[in-house]
């Protein structure tokens, strides 16, 4: 009987563990090359992650992690039933510039320099965590 209680115990832990990082992660496709900072980087699937302290956001790319990048990241208005990660982009003509990541209730700060042209927009990318 103890064994059946501890192993309980330990598939409990195991589950809630698993939902804590699913929390603090997601992937999503970007369909097209952006630049965020200055680095280039190419169009493909990228993982989204929070820091244990969920002071720093993370976006690497899954195929090659060589093209990832740090933020730290505040705290931002969100709503559970949105979709868990958001990436902001200004288009600037061909160029995509990344402006904000938010990842779940946490978001950087923009990113890249306010737009000066009048026809920049926003494109936004989102995403469910996996």
């Amino acid at each position: 009987m103890n064994n059946i209680i501890r192993s309980a115990i330990f598939a409990s832990a195991a589950i809630c563990a698993t939902a804590a990082f699913a929390a603090d992660r997601a992937v999503v496709n970007i369909p097209f090359n952006f630049v965020s900072q200055g680095k280039s980087f190419p169009a493909g699937r990228y993982a989204a992650s929070l820091d244990l302290n969920q002071n720093v956001v993370k976006l690497s790319n899954i195929d090659n992690a060589s093209y990832s990048a740090c933020w730290t990241a505040g705290p931002a208005d969100f709503n559970p039933s949105n979709e868990k990660l958001t990436l902001k982009f200004d288009d600037l003509g061909p160029n995509h510039l990344l402006r904000t990541v938010q990842l779940g209730p946490r978001i950087t700060s923009r990113l890249d320099a306010p737009a000066s042209r009048h026809n920049a927009g926003s494109i936004p990318a989102a995403a469910n965590g996996q």
